[in-house]
């Protein structure tokens, strides 16, 4: 079974007042994802014009109302673990701190903080910088399996800047692991079993080199990292996964590995800058040891208020119904980020 990149058009037809009332007609384009038939919608026709706010009154903001990951409270407010699962209380990997989540969302949570600097604007991050961070995360998921082997699901979320949900301006990471994957770490999983098993090969191999062949979403691979916008996004302007290839677990991960997707992400980041985008959320997802069917990658969605009103990006189009709007096709944003790797 070939991967399927399924379109459907139609059209809406109206009579339109700016034009005399003469009839209009609006393509409507729906979208399915080949490996879990997630759909999307494309409205390139409601033009949305981002901009960046000063973010100087938000920082300072921050620091008014007190910042736990600064240096002065980060030894007095930051929980440690047990010294049963770590004597040493924390984990440290260069400026990068990682300690239990004082509220966890699963059994094994915790947090990792890149470095003492309270804000990094996306053009301040350094490929040292966010390695230190997916280094000292890394270290803590090896210390819970050790612990408990049978909490093999572990993913890393990064939530920067308020529009992504992140509570914190203090660039931080989530750290979970668990005995079950969460709801869509799941539905990939269960996704590139199924496709495995039918065709006898890996879905994010096939993936990719039917990405390489098309060459409308394949942006650049560094080292053995794949990057591409991705063909339903979960963002309305900006969505990118990086594939690790042949590499089934985050625990796996070389220092090489990870330095070669902080280059990548750092091209990202440029991008963004040079946009004016401003947030985002990042997840990685690790597959399982001798699994050979789903390989460990990261997926970066861009966050973003709606001006004038500030409108949330999120609508029931996502919550209620399941259908991801598409201002900007991921054809063209590969095009534009592309400049940024090469």
């Amino acid at each position: 079974m070939a991967i399927e990149f399924k379109r459907e058009v139609e059209y809406s037809r109206i009579l339109n007042p700016a034009s005399n009332f003469e009839e209009k007609s609006t393509p409507v384009e729906f979208r399915y994802d080949p490996l879990t038939g997630d759909m999307g919608s494309v409205w390139e026709y409601r033009p949305v014009k981002l901009a960046k706010p000063d973010l100087a009154d938000l920082v300072a903001k921050s620091l008014e109302i007190g910042c736990p990951f600064c240096p002065e409270n980060v030894e007095k407010v930051t929980p440690k673990f047990t010294p049963d699962f770590l004597p040493e209380g924390r984990i440290k990997v260069g400026k990068a701190i990682a300690f239990p989540n004082v509220q966890p969302y699963v059994v094994h949570s915790g947090l990792a903080i890149f470095s003492s600097q309270h804000f990094f604007a996306l053009s301040d991050f350094t490929e040292d910088t966010i390695a230190d961070g997916l280094l000292v995360s890394q270290a803590y998921l090896k210390t819970v399996i050790e612990h408990e082997p049978e909490a093999r699901y572990c993913v890393i979320n990064w939530n920067y800047m308020p529009p992504s949900g992140g509570s914190q301006i203090h660039p931080h990471l989530q750290l979970l692991v668990e005995r079950f994957p969460l709801a869509y770490h799941k539905k990939l999983m269960e996704g590139s079993k199924s496709y495995y098993m039918q065709n006898g090969t890996n879905y994010w191999s096939d993936l990719i080199a039917e990405e390489k062949r098309l060459n409308e979403r394949y942006i650049a691979t560094i080292g053995d990292t794949v990057w591409l916008t991705s063909f339903v996004p979960k963002s309305g302007f900006l969505d990118v996964t990086a594939i690790f290839q042949e590499n089934e677990s985050l625990l796996t991960l070389s220092a090489k590995d990870i330095k070669d997707f902080c280059s990548g992400l750092t091209k990202v980041f440029n991008y963004m800058d040079d946009q004016d985008y401003y947030s985002f959320n990042l997840c990685l997802y690790s597959g399982i040891i001798g699994e050979n069917h789903f390989w460990t990658q990261a997926r970066l969605v861009q966050r973003y208020y709606v001006p004038p009103l500030n409108v949330s990006d999120i609508n029931p189009f996502q919550i209620l119904l399941e259908v991801m709007p598409i201002y900007k096709r991921p054809e063209s944003v590969c095009q534009e980020i592309k400049n940024n790797f090469y």
